[in-house]
């Protein structure tokens, strides 16, 4: 076999190894498990919490004071 083809055939078996040991971490660490419910959490109707560390402002966003 030409060496050419050797390297495109060890690329390809790399590549496929990388992606196989991503997914098999991804559902070690369970990436796939919930796919619905972030869509859904964020129509819930709950106040935003105050960020730790920081003020809140009077007027919003360009106000002059």
């Amino acid at each position: 076999m030409p060496m050419g083809l050797w390297v495109v055939v060890g690329w390809m078996a790399f590549v496929s190894l990388t992606g196989l040991a991503l997914i098999a971490w991804g559902l070690h660490a369970g990436q796939f498990d919930d796919v619905e419910e972030p869509k859904y959490r964020m129509l819930e109707d709950c106040e935003p919490q105050e960020w730790p560390g920081r003020t809140a402002h009077k007027g919003g966003v360009g106000s002059a004071g």
